[in-house]
């Protein structure tokens, strides 16, 4: 649409080129300086999902934005509504999720050194280019759309990540004429035949190949089966790759970048094709990585492809089509008994992988075995929005059996706390014929239970398993290592289930796995979010609990009341 738009107010502008570009739901809550914003989505038929806290909506549209691949949008007021959805925003920018924030700003003719306006910020919109990079402060009523039209054209090209547009408080119910402008995206670009036949080459003396798979690779999960078993090579995932090819398939080495045994493993790889990853510390937990010296790297960023590796064979292009193109060329040229004696050594370094994994996860073992069980069960897809937890990293990631088209959404990057229930609820309203499980422990849930609220106002039906280990786990044990007498770590929690039938929830303790099975197949019948509250067997628990145990044995909790594990 290129006609002029009759002078409309800036909110009104935003809401139309909204409601253009497809946008149907906003994440966010109003306040006294965007109440035209709110006023404006309403009127185009926006649905507004109201969360209890701005960092709860920036978390629900990071997980809707995983779960549907395409943007999601955040509306906060000025000032602190900002920086609360600003860990959020900061979450879906180390995991690279398509987030658009917008918000209000002080008015255009705002003091330079401030006046004491509410929510004042001097210059918020420069602070929050400082953590996600794409920042744009329009300077009119028709602005808007224009804003709206570049933000959008360049989240959905090549590397997805998130993006502000701000509005200053002035020119939201300033009127002003103003076009739409179409988003736009250019074309995935073609793998160079140069750069295939050159990594073919690299490649089809391997005897020991890898592959290693992230989030970028999400919709070539066929094509990277079939990859794997012209090389005969092992897959390994990053946590939010998991999903992306059975976690049963053959060749699949699963998301291990938390076990200790990893640098072993990639120390005995004599070629490895990176696809679609960061190769970031924080999904593979050895750092530098011990790659070998033949890395091939598919990415779409040209700036990504040189860190965390040398790289001997770049591929700037899209996962999809290249790992088809690179497959074909290797069937002309590797041979079939190479691929065939690969696969062989490759099932060595499973049973030592199961092994580790079990070892490592054993805490969790009841808990993924249950998990397991429902997903069998399972006709639709299933989506795990997991915390920055133990249970989750050490348990489910690696424990977990997924189906491809399963998703498992792990604030992998920046590793907030809190995340796992607000992603669950956004996974949910974006996919509502998934099954959604949203795990956290303890100490992180209480960052963002409030949105239990939430997803109770909303009816989304989803179900929270909590892992109660008495306080933050992780840091227990990590002062514990170090010599250190834990401090600050053990936590008088709430009565969880209690909690949750205060907000309208459904709340209940199971102490077996048969008993966490049953409800999660409960909870698809309740309209609504249910509760399940486990407590953990591990040393971290041990230990903190002693720290609030009554010394009245007669009160004390008893070993068969935390016997799931």
């Amino acid at each position: 649409m290129t006609e002029e738009q009759t002078a409309i107010t800036g909110g009104a502008h935003l809401a139309s080129a909204l409601r253009a570009e497809g946008i149907t739901r906003v994440f966010g809550i109003p306040g006294t300086h965007n109440l035209e914003i709110f006023a404006q989505l309403a009127a185009e038929g926006i649905d507004i999902v109201s969360p209890r806290h701005e960092q709860g909506a920036g978390y629900m549209a990071d997980g809707a934005a995983r779960v549907t691949g395409d943007v999601q949008v955040v509306v906060t007021t000025t000032g602190p509504a900002v920086f609360n959805a600003l860990t959020a925003l900061l979450q879906s920018f180390t995991d690279s999720v398509p987030v658009l924030l917008i918000s209000p700003g002080m008015p255009l003719t705002h003091p330079g050194r401030g006046n004491g306006l509410l929510h004042e910020v001097r210059n918020q919109s420069q602070a929050i280019e400082a953590v996600l990079g794409d920042s744009h402060r329009v300077t009119s009523p028709g602005e808007v759309a224009l804003a709206l039209g570049q933000a959008l054209s360049h989240m959905r090209t090549g590397r997805t990540r998130p993006a502000y547009i701000e509005i200053p408080l002035d020119l939201i119910e300033a009127t002003g004429p103003g076009w739409l402008h179409p988003a736009v995206t250019r074309s995935v670009p073609a793998p160079e035949p140069s750069a295939l036949r050159s990594a073919a080459e690299a490649l089809a003396g391997s005897q020991r190949p890898l592959l290693i798979v992230g989030a970028g690779a999400r919709h070539a999960g066929a094509e990277v089966a079939e990859l794997s078993e012209a090389l005969g090579a092992g897959v390994l995932l990053s946590s939010n790759a998991k999903g992306t090819i059975d976690d049963s398939f053959e060749n699949n080495l699963g998301a291990i970048g938390v076990l200790e045994v990893l640098p072993e493993v990639l120390g005995d790889v004599d070629a490895v094709v990176a696809i679609g990853t960061e190769l970031a510390p924080s999904d593979f937990w050895p750092e530098p990585l011990p790659l070998p010296d033949t890395v091939v790297r598919i990415d779409l960023d040209e700036v990504q492809m040189l860190r965390n590796a040398r790289v001997t064979h770049p591929i700037l292009a899209h996962a999809k089509n290249s790992t088809t193109a690179l497959t074909h060329q290797l069937r002309q040229t590797r041979s079939p008994s190479l691929s065939k004696a690969a696969a062989e050594w490759l099932r060595d370094w499973q049973d030592t992988i199961t092994t580790a994994a079990k070892e490592e996860g054993a805490p969790w073992a009841q808990l993924c075995g249950a998990l397991n069980d429902y997903t069998a069960s399972a006709v639709s897809p299933v989506v795990v929005a997991a915390d920055s937890a133990m249970c989750c990293y050490y348990g489910v990631q690696t424990g977990w059996t997924a189906r491809r088209g399963d998703r498992f959404l792990y604030p992998a990057g920046a590793g907030t706390l809190g995340y796992g229930l607000p992603a669950g609820i956004g996974a949910k309203l974006a996919a509502p014929e998934a099954r959604v499980v949203a795990i956290e422990g303890d100490g992180g849930a209480m960052f963002t239970i409030a949105e239990l609220s939430a997803a109770v106002q909303a009816r989304v039906c989803l179900s929270l398993i909590i892992v109660d280990n008495g306080g933050y786990g992780e840091i227990r044990n990590e002062m514990a290592d170090r010599g250190d007498t834990p401090a600050g770590v053990a936590l008088l929690g709430p009565d969880f289930p209690s909690m949750a039938e205060s907000m309208g929830a459904r709340g209940l303790h199971v102490q077996t796995q048969e008993e966490l099975v049953t409800a999660l197949k409960e909870a698809e019948e309740f309209a609504g979010p249910t509760l399940i509250h486990i407590t953990e067997d591990s040393r971290a628990a041990e230990d903190m609990m002693d720290a609030f145990r009554p010394t009245d044995t007669s009160t004390a909790t008893s070993t068969e009341e935390r016997d799931l594990t």
